[in-house]
């Protein structure tokens, strides 16, 4: 009975050893991987980081209503493709960047302009305007930019940015940008669309169901597209769960409706959009 009392115990401590040694190799193979490969995500895939400006005009003084502010957050593509698709997209992105900043004539040439120039060009002109006018209020630009979409192939960004410089109130505008990563140029993301009466078929159900209208409802009375005709938004762009719809303030309503956004999922889209173009 010892005997195999003690035969018991040798079974059960090789099984331990054994345990002990799979549970080793494991955590090796664990700690040898990438963090991304670790959770899943394509190490392979482009990177990018945020950069970053932001400057106060000198002398604010906010209790006095005496202020000027610029500031901005965007991507941008660090590695992952040649130098000449990164060169593309950045320089593409931060045209944007600039063209939303800035306070100069329209049809300036912003290209050898520094955000550093903008934000001299916006204090000077919040100067002039603080010193001829008797009641002052301060004045902002914020933008925000973030990847919506990220593939080996493709990658989609958003900026957002917002500006006050007197007026009845301030505005605020997006703009939805889509690059091919094996070229570096920037593109329309409808012609990825391989039937375009029925995308807009499924975006004016979207878009009645974003504003709570119902199927018959006229879309004019109820305060939107002037002509009372559904059109597609200027912006289109991929999300991670779809084909991302944004209409600006003003683009198809009065500016007390705000933006209206949706989203058609890859599962309602089914066929009607060509992944392969962007995975």
């Amino acid at each position: 009975m010892l005997r195999n009392f003690t035969h018991t115990l040798a079974q059960e401590s090789l099984l331990l050893t054994l345990s002990l040694l799979i549970g080793i190799l494991l955590l090796s193979a664990g700690c040898g991987k990438s963090k991304d490969e670790r959770s899943g995500l394509d190490s392979d895939l482009p990177v990018f980081e945020m950069a970053e400006f932001s400057r106060t005009i000198d002398s604010c003084d906010e209790a006095s209503n005496y202020c000027a502010k610029m500031s901005a957050v965007y991507p941008v593509l660090k590695s992952g493709v040649s130098g000449k698709v990164m060169a593309a997209v950045n320089d593409s992105v931060l045209q944007y960047v600039k063209s939303n900043l800035t306070t100069l004539e329209m049809g300036t040439n912003l290209r050898d302009l520094s955000l550093q120039n903008l934000s001299d060009s916006l204090f000077l002109s919040y100067s002039t305007y603080a010193k001829e006018s008797e009641y002052i209020s301060p004045w902002e630009l914020e933008l925000t930019g973030e990847v919506l979409f990220l593939s080996k192939k493709f990658v989609a960004v958003a900026i957002e940015n917002y500006g006050f410089t007197g007026g009845a109130h301030p505005y605020s505008n997006t703009t939805l940008l889509n690059f091919d990563l094996k070229s570096g140029k920037a593109v329309q993301v409808l012609d990825f669309i391989r039937d375009k009466k029925t995308l807009m078929v499924l975006a004016e159900k979207a878009f009645r169901k974003s504003r709570e209208l119902s199927a018959d409802e006229n879309l004019n009375e109820a305060g939107f597209f002037w002509d009372a005709t559904f059109q597609l938004p200027t912006n289109l762009g991929i999300a991670q769960d779809g084909l991302y719809f944004y209409y600006n303030a003003y683009e198809i309503a009065a500016y007390a409706w705000g933006p209206t956004d949706f989203v058609i999922s890859w599962e309602e889209l089914g066929d009607l959009f060509d992944k392969g173009k962007i995975e």
